[in-house]
C-alpha cells in the first residue's frame, strides 16, 4: 500500500472518528436522551442531620404528650399509631421490592461503570431514607424491617402492572403528622420527636429518588454483562427461589410496574419541597383522574401547605386549613384515598362499586387514640396533647405581659387558651347544629367552635382556600358518541351536608360580605354525577360512597354503629374561601408558619424586622431556633437563594429547598400586626391582611414568651 493511500485512509479514519464523536455528542444532547438521563439521575439529598460527626445516632427524645411516650421510651400504642395500615399503596411496588431496592447511583455513568460490581446499599436503610426528612423508628411486629415512622405494610393489595395481589407499602397518617427537630451542641445535641407535629419530609424528592432507583434497576436487567444491580435485587427478593427463570420473570414484572407508572407524572406549577404538600389537589387527582382514568380531571399542583399539626383537631367543628370537612371518618378516609388506597370505581353498581382496601376500623382507632374522650370542664382535653416547652425556664414577667397581649390581639380569632375556664363557654364549645331531612339536629358531643376568617380580612395566600371553592371536574357519563365509546357515569348519588345555598347566594345577591352575614345553616345537599361538579362536593360524596360500601362489604347494617364509626357527626362539606383560626396551643413546635409554610419563625410572623418578612426560606434543615421560635435560617440566605434561582435551581448546593414567597401559592402576605391598623375602625374595615396594631420590641418578646406556655 502506497504512502499516499495510507495517508488518505488515515485522514478518512480521523474524519469518520470525528463524525462519530459529533454524532454521539448530538445524540447525548438530544431532548430524548436528556429526558431519559434525567429520569435515571436521582436528586441531590441533604446530608443526614440526626447523627453526630462520628456517624452515631443522635439521642431521640420524646416529650410527654399524654400518649405514654417520654424521653427515650416510646409506648406500644404510639408505635402502633406510627405504623398501622390505612390500606394504602403509596409506593407503587410490592413491599418486598421496596425493602430490597438498592439506592440509586449518582449518575447514569456511575451506574454503567461501577454499579455492576459494587452495592450502593439499600434505599430503605435509615442512613439513606432519613435524608428525605423521615424519622427513625423501631423494629416492631407492625414494622418488622425498621422503616421510618409513617410507613405501613398492607398484606393484600393489587398494584398496577403487577400480576397478582401482594403485600403493599404506603403511608399512614403518622408520615405527614409526626415532626422532629434538632437542638443542642456536641454530645448534648438531641433529636426531639413530636407526635402530631408537621412532618419534615419532601415527597417529591422521594418520588424522584424511587423513580431513579427503579429505572436504574430496570436498565441493569437489560444489560447481560453489567446487570449486577438487578442481580443483587433479584437475589434479595427471590431468596431461595432464585433461578435464571425466576430472575427473568422478575425482570418482566419490573418492566410492567415501570410501564404502568408512565404518563402519570405530576404537573407542578408551585414546587412543594420539604415540609409542604398540595394535599387537596393531590387527593383530587388521585380520586378523580388516576382512579377513573380521566386525565381531563387532573389539576396542576399549585397550593402547597405545611402539614397541619393534629393535637386538639379531633375536637374542631371543621378541619383542614380552609375549614372544609366536619366528619372525622370522611376526613381520614379521604386522606387514605389521597395516598393511594385502592378504591374500586369501575365495577357494576350491583357489585359494590366503591369497595376499597381501607380498613375503616383502623381509621376509627386512630381517631380515638388521637382525640381521647369527650372534653369537659372538669376533665379538660385528653388524647394527644401539645409538647411542653423544652428549652429553658419561662420568664414569667414577660409571659404575664404576653398573656394580656394574647387576650387583646389573638383570642378574638384563635379562641381562649384550651387550659382556661373561659374556653367552656357555649360560644366556644358547644354541639354542632345542622338540618337533616328538614329536621333540626345537633351532635351529642360538644366541639370547639372555630372561626373561619375570610380571605378579604386575613389577606394570606388564597391558593389553598380556593381549591375546593373553585376547582370543578366531570363525573358524568359520555353517551352522545359511537357505541364503542359510550362511558357510564361514575355513579355518584349521595346526600351530604353543606351550607344553605339559598343563604349563601342570597347574601351575595344582596351585596353582603360573607364575613358580615349570619352563619349559614347546614342543610342536606344532593350530589350527583355531572359534567361540571364542584370538587369539594364531589369529594365529600365519593368518600361517603366509599364508607357506605365498606359498611355493606363488612355487613355493618346497624345505623347506630355506623354513626359511631362516623364519629357522631354529619358529613358536612364547606366550600367558601377563607382559613380557620385554630387554637395556638403548642404552636412553638409547628414551624414553618402560615398555612403554606412561608414564614420560618414566630418572630418573623408576628413582628418581622423592619416590618418585612424574609422573601426566601430554607426548608429541610431541622435545626430549631429557640430564640425566634422556629426553623434556623442561615445568614445571608437571600443572596444564596437569588443565585440558585437565577440558575433555575430550587434546591441549594446542600440539597435544601428554597421557598420563594414571590410566587403565587407561596405568598407570605397577610396576618400582619401593623401601624396601618386603625383601632377606631371595625376589624372588617382595616386594610386587607392587617389584623392588629404592631408589637414593639418588648411586646414581641412578651408574646413569644407567652406562646411557649400554652
Amino acid at each position: 500500500m502506497s504512502k499516499v493511500l495510507s495517508s488518505k485512509l488515515a485522514r478518512l479514519g480521523i474524519i469518520l472518528l470525528v463524525l462519530l464523536v459529533v454524532y454521539l455528542l448530538m445524540l447525548l444532547s438530544s431532548d430524548k436522551v436528556k429526558s431519559i438521563t434525567d429520569a435515571l439521575t436521582p436528586p441531590k439529598l441533604p446530608e443526614l442531620q440526626v447523627v453526630h460527626k462520628d456517624g452515631s445516632w443522635l439521642k431521640q427524645y420524646w416529650p410527654e404528650q399524654n400518649w405514654g411516650s417520654k424521653g427515650d421510651y416510646v409506648s406500644d400504642e404510639a408505635k402502633k399509631y406510627h405504623h398501622i395500615s390505612q390500606g394504602t399503596r403509596t409506593i407503587p411496588v410490592p413491599y418486598q421490592w421496596f425493602v430490597n431496592l438498592e439506592q440509586p447511583s449518582g449518575s447514569l455513568w456511575s451506574l454503567l461503570l461501577l454499579n455492576g460490581f459494587s452495592d450502593n446499599g439499600l434505599l430503605s436503610a435509615n442512613e439513606f431514607l432519613l435524608r428525605l426528612g423521615f424519622i427513625r423508628s423501631q423494629v416492631t411486629e407492625q414494622n418488622p424491617d425498621g422503616l421510618p415512622i409513617g410507613f405501613a405494610r398492607t398484606d393484600s393489595v393489587n398494584l398496577p402492572g403487577y400480576p397478582t395481589r401482594t403485600a403493599g407499602i404506603g403511608f399512614t397518617c403518622a408520615a405527614c403528622h409526626t415532626g422532629h427537630f434538632v437542638h443542642g451542641e456536641g454530645e448534648n445535641k438531641t433529636e426531639y420527636v413530636i407526635d402530631g407535629a408537621p412532618a419534615t419530609i419532601d415527597l417529591s424528592l422521594l418520588t424522584e429518588t424511587l423513580a431513579a432507583a427503579l429505572g436504574q434497576t430496570l436498565l441493569s436487567s437489560k444489560l447481560p454483562i453489567l446487570d449486577g444491580r438487578f442481580d443483587r435485587f433479584a437475589r434479595r427478593v427471590l431468596g431461595a427461589s432464585y433461578s435464571p427463570a425466576n430472575k427473568l420473570s422478575l425482570a418482566e414484572e419490573l418492566a410492567n410496574i415501570v410501564a404502568a407508572s408512565e404518563g402519570q407524572q405530576d404537573v407542578i406549577q408551585v414546587n412543594e419541597g420539604f415540609m409542604r404538600l398540595d394535599a387537596l389537589n393531590r387527593i383530587g387527582n388521585q380520586v378523580f383522574a388516576e382512579n377513573i382514568n380521566r386525565r381531563e380531571n387532573y389539576h396542576a399542583i399549585n397550593a402547597p401547605v405545611n402539614y397541619p399539626h393534629l393535637w386538639s383537631a379531633s375536637w374542631f367543628n371543621w378541619v383542614q386549613y380552609d375549614a372544609s370537612i366536619m366528619s372525622p371518618l370522611i376526613r381520614n378516609a379521604g386522606e387514605a384515598m389521597g395516598v393511594n388506597a385502592y378504591v374500586d370505581m369501575q365495577s357494576a353498581m350491583d357489585d359494590n362499586r366503591f369497595s376499597s382496601s381501607i380498613p375503616m376500623q383502623n381509621l376509627v382507632w386512630l381517631e380515638h387514640f388521637l382525640g381521647g374522650e369527650q372534653p369537659s370542664q372538669t376533665k379538660g382535653f385528653s388524647g394527644l396533647q401539645p409538647p411542653k416547652w423544652q428549652f429553658g425556664p419561662i420568664d414569667q414577667q414577660k409571659a404575664e405581659l404576653g398573656a394580656s397581649l394574647y387576650q387583646a390581639k389573638c383570642q378574638g380569632c384563635h379562641l381562649p387558651p384550651l387550659d382556661s375556664q373561659e374556653i367552656w363557654q357555649e360560644q366556644y364549645f358547644s354541639p354542632i347544629v345542622y338540618q337533616q331531612n328538614g329536621e333540626q339536629k345537633q351532635t351529642a358531643e360538644k366541639v370547639l367552635q372555630l372561626k373561619l376568617i375570610d380571605l378579604s380580612q386575613v389577606g394570606t395566600d388564597p391558593a389553598q382556600a380556593n381549591v375546593l371553592a373553585t376547582r370543578t371536574l366531570s363525573t358524568a357519563g359520555v353517551s352522545n358518541v359511537a357505541a364503542a365509546n359510550v362511558t357510564p357515569g361514575l355513579g355518584i348519588d349521595e346526600t351530604i351536608c353543606g351550607e344553605n345555598p339559598n343563604q349563601l347566594y342570597g347574601s351575595q345577591m344582596a351585596g353582603a360580605n360573607y364575613s358580615k352575614k349570619d352563619k349559614a345553616q347546614l342543610v342536606d345537599l344532593s350530589v350527583n354525577d355531572s359534567g361540571e361538579v364542584l370538587f369539594g362536593l364531589a369529594l365529600g360524596a365519593i368518600v361517603q360512597e366509599t364508607v357506605n360500601a365498606w359498611f355493606k362489604q363488612q355487613g355493618v347494617s346497624d345505623k347506630a354503629l355506623q354513626a359511631e364509626f362516623e364519629g357522631g357527626r354529619p358529613n358536612c362539606i364547606r366550600v367558601t374561601s377563607g382559613y380557620k383560626a385554630r387554637p395556638l396551643n403548642g404552636v412553638w413546635a409547628t414551624a414553618p408558619f402560615l398555612h403554606n409554610g412561608s414564614v420560618a419563625t414566630l418572630r418573623d410572623l408576628l413582628c418581622p424586622e423592619g416590618g418585612e418578612r424574609p422573601k426566601y426560606l430554607q426548608l429541610g434543615n431541622i435545626g430549631y431556633d429557640a430564640v425566634n421560635l422556629g426553623l434556623q435560617q442561615p445568614e445571608g440566605f437571600e443572596k444564596v437563594a437569588n443565585k440558585a434561582l437565577k440558575k433555575g435551581q430550587q434546591y441549594t448546593a446542600e440539597g435544601y429547598f428554597i421557598l420563594d414567597t414571590s410566587i403565587p401559592g407561596n405568598h407570605n402576605t397577610g396576618h400582619h400586626f401593623s401601624d396601618l391598623y386603625d383601632p377606631s375602625k371595625h376589624y372588617l374595615d382595616q386594610p386587607k391582611g392587617v389584623i392588629g396594631t404592631a408589637f414593639d420590641s418588648q411586646q414581641c418578646d412578651a408574646i413569644l414568651e407567652y406562646l411557649k406556655t400554652i
